[in-house]
């Protein structure tokens, strides 16, 4: 991940629904629960029957103030008082900062000053609750995954031990009927530190957990703890589990055959004669099958039920889930019981989708194509789509709220992303059903730089049986999420042959069918093959390099073909860099001093330039990311001076934009290049983990800087576009229906307002997922050095797409050889080393003058949502633009947040307006709408 080739040597080496949005949870939301030492969590209570998750009377305490065992702490009657209650299971810092430890943990350099020593210690979880056990059955503990390990106790007895009992994605089952007592029970767990910390290059890492890597700082207790609710199951004589469905599909999805399978366990020493039960259901669609089977004395029998036995279970015309821009999203469920002599013993449930996902190598043009094996591509029912998305984080302290997923899913849908990357990490299963239901595809894979990616022989027999069985979790918890495509079995590192056959036999135990990847980088495993994916660059390239997918692109000195960010391949994380948040958002976490360190001046005097900075990630010496140099060097050169806080956001969020939008727009435009096409890009990244300069799209207070805008503009279902590399225009039709009388028109316009030169087109029919070029028009000598292309793509007096650019008749000019060439600086950082003054010149966009607009809002509700119109009119009477005009919503002197616009960052001449919609929670209040831009003085209306 967030790497390259010489990172990884660096590093691992030295290691050896889119619904109604809710309202904005920020960072400090999980912080407080008004709770205070002392005080006794409520016992859980255990359901009779069925599956319990412990998600209450939790407390913790550190070992170092108490010298009590385990079997005392997990008495029952043991007293407390001392501990920090819990809400749920969590880590230790988040448990921390729920008791009030902390406070304003991410405010300037507030998080590195938590003393990390008290975490040297183990800490002891203890869980009250109250059982009574189901009269002649059994009881389980279901242990989902320590960061770190743990011994186990209940109720005074030892039941693991940390050898067995680690990982983070392990789900491990004690049979705890002989300790349950009816009445008060507690479950004790001592816990060791994570030890996860890749920038300890001195300090081994010891477990198969997550880490941050190099997206965020680490926590300082390393996310030791829990991240799963344990649970409890009480069952009868049998236990059903591993139920999931298997499909196979037409051709033309016109018929699916359904298999259904489940391991059937019997907890008793004698043979047991079990009745299985299904029934799926969609709609008014129901599917009812029984099979009967003996299952021996403590022994488990897997249960296949498939349409010779069951013919429900070939479906006609199913209903069949597609990625969201494509179709819709139905989603089947399977309810399953297993009954002995009448009576259910145990239940399980499942949903899942129809669709069938395959992948393959692009074929290799000789001579021509960059990668000798081709790129990975991957073809959702039967059509090839280019992947876009953006890579993952989790809070920072691995917290997770269902809504603030649910409105993070809203705007990776708003911007019109089809995917997103977990790179280890892995959320609950609560998310992967969020994304089922909104149609956004998950690209879950390991980790890079930790324990994951050691050669297998440095791991321990202990290190090597956990791994199966995450591995075995994992495939079992993915596989029936129609958003799950793939699943990547290395990230920077294709695994070694005796790990990758861990993996693939543990995957194929799960029946996980979906297409499986070596690696994130260029590089092959024995059985899977070569990956055909790529990494980097991860910093500042101009757009016209982004558009580059010529062979001076291509990192000669680096066989796994890292660093370029140019758009060919499947590059599964790339980035422009540094991604300031607006104003408004670093007045929420920085104070003025520390935003000074962004924007002076002097950080634009080379790569190095700046100061190192907290809020990105300066954690190590490998890289120096954290100095705002190798960014605004580029933006000075290009864009012109700036002198203050205020100049210096009108310039950055205008590039940022710019760039992302060309990053996007370059995947999406040469995916149909016969030798190199692009067919996948992940952004790295999507979100951070606290409030970040680096790599993201969005804050994590939801804040939307040029970055969120510019990837919205590119990613329209239908789409017209600049071509930076050939000065063409493309029309993109990313939707799943045939688009057709559509016509092109392209303007190019001087700066004081003039049209040069217009060319117009139609553009045919375009089938889903195709891209074609329309025009090639040509810039008329003796234009203004600085000036814009406004495109505009129309179906009879509809406007489908609305794009304006700001370009240069100076081109940009990369130094293709010093940027491939090794060095502390490049290529591991990944941006473009530009040739002696070849930046293009953009400083005309200063002389703009400035622009009169007039603002007009309405408010309306709708359901849980308030829903905001905002016009726009320029009203001026020069040729100036209204260049990138943004507006804001406040309601009580608060920024509304989140919120999902229809578009924003708009550029209007005299004459024209366009009317922008926002969505939001319907709790925000009465709202007021703040609209500015570059060069568009600041206004504020009511939008009520």
């Amino acid at each position: 991940m967030s790497g390259s080739r010489t990172r990884t040597t660096a590093l691992c080496a030295a290691l050896a629904l889119a619904g109604t949005l809710a309202p904005a949870m920020p960072a400090h939301a999980f912080t407080g629960h008004g709770k205070t030492a002392g005080h006794r969590s409520a016992a859980q209570r255990i359901r009779s029957s069925g599956t319990t998750e412990l998600t209450s009377g939790w407390a913790i305490r550190s070992s170092a103030d108490t010298r009590d065992t385990g079997a005392e702490i997990s008495k029952p009657d043991y007293s407390t008082k001392g501990w920090l209650p819990l809400s749920r299971p969590e880590t230790l810092m988040a448990g921390l900062l729920e008791n009030g430890r902390y406070p304003n943990i991410f405010d300037n350099d507030n998080m590195k000053k938590v003393p990390a020593e008290q975490f040297d210690a183990n800490w002891w979880y203890r869980e009250q609750l109250t059982v009574h056990p189901r009269k002649d059955g059994r009881t389980f503990l279901v242990m989902n995954g320590v960061s770190g390990k743990a011994d186990l106790w209940v109720n005074g007895k030892r039941i693991a031990e940390g050898a067995q009992l680690q990982g983070s994605y392990a789900r491990l089952e004690y049979d705890i009927t002989p300790y349950v007592k009816d009445g008060a029970n507690a479950i004790a767990l001592d816990v060791s530190r994570n030890d996860e910390d890749i920038t300890k290059f001195d300090t081994p890492m010891r477990y198969l957990t997550q880490n941050q890597v190099d997206w965020n700082p680490m926590a300082p207790d390393q996310n030791t703890g829990l991240q799963y609710a344990p649970q409890i199951v009480q069952e009868g004589p049998v236990s059903v589990r591993n139920a999931h469905v298997l499909q196979d599909d037409a051709a033309d999805l016109s018929t699916a055959d359904l298999t259904v399978k489940a391991d059937v366990r019997n907890n008793t020493g004698t043979p047991q004669r079990v009745t299985v039960s299904g029934t799926i259901t969609h709609g008014s669609t129901r599917i009812a099958c029984k099979a009967t089977v003996t299952v021996p004395a403590h022994a488990t029998r897997t249960v296949t039920i498939t349409k010779a036995d069951c013919p429900g279970l070939h479906l006609k015309d199913p209903a069949v889930w597609w990625p969201y821009q494509m179709g819709d999203q139905p989603m089947y469920h399977l309810a399953l019981d297993a009954s002995v002599d009448g009576t259910v013993s145990s239940t399980a449930a499942e949903d899942f989708g129809i669709r069938t996902v395959t992948s393959r190598l692009t074929k290799p043009v000789p001579g021509k194509t960059h990668g000798k094996d081709g790129y990975r591509q991957f073809i959702v029912n039967g059509k090839p789509l280019v992947i876009r998305g953006a890579g993952w984080s989790p809070d920072l302290f691995l917290r997770y709220s269902p809504s603030n997923v649910a409105n993070q899913i809203s705007y990776i849908r708003n911007m019109g992303l089809n995917a997103v990357r977990f790179e280890g990490n892995f959320p609950p299963d609560d998310m992967f059903a969020q994304l089922d239901r909104a149609g956004v595809l998950a690209m879950p894979g390991w980790q890079c730089c930790a324990l994951w990616e050691n050669k297998s022989s440095t791991w321990s027999n202990d290190v090597k049986a956990n791994a199966s069985n995450q591995a075995g979790t994992m495939a079992e918890r993915l596989r029936d999420h129609p958003s799950v495509f793939t699943f990547f079995q290395g990230s920077d590192d294709a695994p070694d042959p005796e790990k990758e056959a861990l993996y693939l036999k543990a995957f194929e135990k799960a029946d996980f069918r979906l297409p499986q990847v070596a690696a994130a980088e260029y590089k092959s495993s024995p059985k899977l093959g070569p990956a055909g994916t790529k990494e980097g660059g991860y910093n500042y390239f101009p757009p016209n390099a982004l558009w580059n997918n010529k062979r001076e692109t291509v990192n000669t000195n680096d066989p796994t073909l890292s660093m370029t960010g140019s758009a060919w391949g499947f590059d599964t994380e790339v980035s422009t860099g540094n991604t300031i948040p607006t104003q408004d958002s670093l007045n929420r976490f920085l104070s003025a001093a520390e935003q000074k360190k962004i924007w002076d001046p002097a950080t634009a005097q080379g790569q190095t330039a700046g100061q190192d900075m907290y809020h990105t990630f300066f954690y190590s010496d490998y890289t120096r990311l954290s100095r705002m140099g190798v960014y605004n060097t580029p933006l000075w050169h290009r864009y012109g001076p700036w002198k203050d806080a205020g100049s210096y956001q009108k310039t950055v969020q205008l590039g940022q934009y710019e760039v992302t939008r060309a990053q996007f727009e370059s995947y999406i435009g040469n995916s149909t290049d016969k030798a190199n096409p692009s067919t996948g890009i992940i952004y790295w990244m999507l979100n951070k983990a606290w409030p970040s300069l680096q790599w993201s799209m969005y804050g994590s207070d939801f804040d939307q800087p040029g970055v969120y805008f510019g990837a919205k503009k590119a990613n329209e279902p239908v789409h017209v576009m600049y071509s930076y590399d050939d000065d063409s225009i493309k029309v993109a039709n990313l939707t799943g229906a045939r688009q057709d009388g559509l016509r092109a028109t392209a303007q190019i316009i001087d700066l004081d307002g003039k049209v040069r030169a217009t060319a117009s087109a139609p553009v045919g029919t375009l089938g889903s997922q195709d891209v074609r070029t329309v025009l090639h028009p040509k810039v008329p000598a003796g234009i203004s050095k600085t000036y814009f292309e406004k495109l505009t793509l129309t179906r009879g007096s509809e406007v489908v797409s609305r794009n304006v650019y700001w370009l240069s008749t100076k081109a940009d000019q990369v130094d293709w050889p010093k940027t491939h060439a090794p060095g502390k600086y490049t290529p591991s950082n990944g941006f473009a080393v530009f040739q002696k003054d070849g930046y293009a010149d953009l400083t005309g966009l200063r002389s703009l003058k400035p622009a009169d607009i007039k603002v007009q809002a309405t408010t309306r509700r709708e359901g849980g949502e308030m829903v905001t119109s905002v016009t726009v009119r320029n009203v001026g009477h020069g040729g100036a633009p209204a260049l990138f005009t943004r507006a804001d919503l406040f309601a009580g002197g608060k920024q509304v947040l989140p919120i999902r616009w229809s578009d924003n960052d708009v550029t209007l001449w005299p004459g024209e307006q366009q009317t922008i919609t926002a969505r939001y929670s319907a709790t925000s209040g009465k709202p007021d709408v703040r609209v500015n831009g570059f060069n568009v003085p600041e206004q504020t209306r009511h939008a009520g």
